[in-house]
């Protein structure tokens, strides 16, 4: 169990009481982020490892995420399952590596239905994998997985980070990330796109004939109303490994772009587009806030074109605001405490002169919206 895994199942043990009552489920995230001052994206991580580990149990959403309903944390006591035990015995079978040993057993409950002699070659393809994580740097996760592991692609994505730490191999991606870039190889400026729709729209509109649009694509993505393809493009921006797909355009080089000095960010009004952009600005530093942000700042005001934070809209579980110390940020998030606008509400055939400017310059020249 990682860093955050183990903290959250005290805590979770904690908040659920002696007597295991159920915790809702719709801000348990939330709440625990606040309780252990972490970021909600690794509690995110950590529920889904509990999960799988069957130490808690949810209904959960297409990302694996609790949504609806209760949470249960599942008694210390519980009885060893007949797959816990074939498991181990399965480790004690195949390696005489202690640590290799403990890690792998608590993650007994992924292998539930395979017979015993498949769970050895499970473990026989793991130590190979281990074996080999130095020659892997280039390689994809599931690619990994389905040579070593009875032809499945998707093992190795289910172990616990620390787990994968263990094995050498928590730093491959899954499979390969996709940013979908349009306009001009010399753009005269950058501009970052939150969520696919949007990005799709501005294209339509023209807005590529003399910037560089950039949003991220995956699988799992682009059918969500959470923060998915906002997260993905952070990822893939963190990572910098990551392959081009011209939408319009070519010859596009991602070194360039990203140091372009004219770079915007454009997403949803609400703490996690923010925190998106706050997180961007921490691998391209010279980048702003767009100038589309000005006709959502003005639609945020309005009850009539902005939701509150409530399942219909997604943002059920959202976290409260850290401030930043940018004025900027700051500001916009208490603009948004207690209603958002999504991105895709803005006109953007209507605002197109406002995505080659900041929002910081588009306010003080007054555009219009």
């Amino acid at each position: 169990m990682d860093e955050i895994g183990s903290p959250l199942l005290a805590w979770l043990r904690r908040a659920s009481g002696p007597k295991g009552r159920k915790l809702l489920a719709a801000d348990v995230a939330s709440r625990a982020a606040q309780a252990l001052r972490t970021d909600l994206v690794s509690v995110y991580d950590a529920l889904r490892q509990l999960r799988v580990s069957e130490l808690i149990s949810y209904k959960p959403d297409t990302m694996g995420l609790p949504y609806a309903g209760y949470l249960t944390v599942v008694p210390v006591a519980a009885d060893v399952s007949a797959t816990e035990k074939a498991w181990r015995e399965a480790l004690v079978a195949v390696t005489d590596d202690a640590q290799l040993a403990d890690a792998l057993a608590v993650s007994h409950a992924i292998f539930d239905g395979l017979e015993a002699i498949d769970m050895q070659r499970v473990i026989q393809g793991l130590i190979r994998i281990r074996g080999a994580a130095a020659s892997l740097e280039d390689d994809f996760g599931f690619s990994v997985s389905a040579r070593h592991i009875l032809g499945s692609s998707k093992v190795l994505s289910r172990l616990p980070l620390a787990t994968q730490r263990l094995l050498g191999i928590d730093r491959l991606p899954s499979t390969p990330r996709y940013l979908v870039v349009a306009g001009p190889a010399q753009p005269t400026a950058v501009l970052f796109i939150e969520n696919t729709t949007s990005f799709e729209l501005a294209v339509k509109a023209g807005v590529d004939s003399s910037i560089a649009l950039i949003a991220a694509y995956g699988y799992g993505l682009n059918m969500m109303s959470d923060s998915s393809a906002g997260l993905a493009l952070l990822e893939s921006v963190r990572s910098r490994g990551c392959e081009i797909l011209s939408r319009t355009g070519s010859g596009h080089d991602l070194a360039e772009l990203f140091s372009h000095q004219r770079t915007y960010f454009w997403g949803d009004l609400d703490r996690e587009g923010l925190r998106i952009a706050h997180a961007l600005r921490q691998h391209i530093p010279q980048l702003e806030l767009s100038g589309l942000y000005l006709p959502m700042r003005a639609m945020v005001d309005r009850d009539e074109s902005s939701h509150p934070y409530i399942m219909l809209s997604g943002k059920a579980q959202q976290a409260p605001w850290t401030p930043t110390g940018n004025v900027q940020l700051d500001e916009l998030a208490t603009a948004c405490d207690a209603r958002a606008v999504d991105q895709e509400a803005v006109d953007i055939g209507g605002c197109k002169h406002l995505a080659s400017t900041s929002f910081r310059d588009a306010m003080s020249t007054h555009f219009d919206v």
